[in-house]
């Protein structure tokens, strides 16, 4: 009987990974956290915008996975860790950033607030900052 002949098996993975001469590994044993943090990794490179879907050999996939890296860590702004890139965060400039942001949203909201009363025509009160309480007379 030819090659054309036989009929497909399945390889056990452990011997499909021997095969190939890759270890077999599983999560750390009492750390059940592991696997998330790779699912959720490998989700994020696949989404990334320049994302091939796959890869002709191990060079290829080497060669985009500098790229991608350098422009997750310098480029890519991150919500876990309020927006900033990863250099950011690691330089000490995230805080600053953060602050800086939240002055001016606060700047804008002030400015667009103004605008808006004046374009309604309602003006501040001239006693801005006094309160004069009336009691009832007895």
């Amino acid at each position: 009987m030819n090659d054309r002949g036989r009929q497909m098996k399945a390889k056990p993975i452990q011997r499909l990974c021997e095969d190939h001469g890759m270890p077999q590994l599983f999560s750390r044993p009492r750390t059940p956290n592991d696997n998330p943090f790779i699912e959720s990794a490998f989700s994020t490179a696949k989404r990334a915008p320049e994302y091939p879907g796959r890869f002709l050999d191990d060079r290829e996939a080497v060669t985009y996975f500098t790229r991608y890296f350098h422009w997750y860590d310098t480029e890519h702004y991150h919500s876990g860790i309020d927006f900033v890139t990863p250099e950011q965060a690691h330089n000490g400039l995230r805080q600053a950033i953060v602050e800086e942001r939240r002055a001016k949203a606060l700047s804008q909201r002030r400015r667009r607030r103004e605008e808006n009363q004046q374009k309604s025509g309602v003006q501040k009160p001239k006693n801005q900052g006094t309160t004069t309480i009336q009691h009832p007379v007895a």
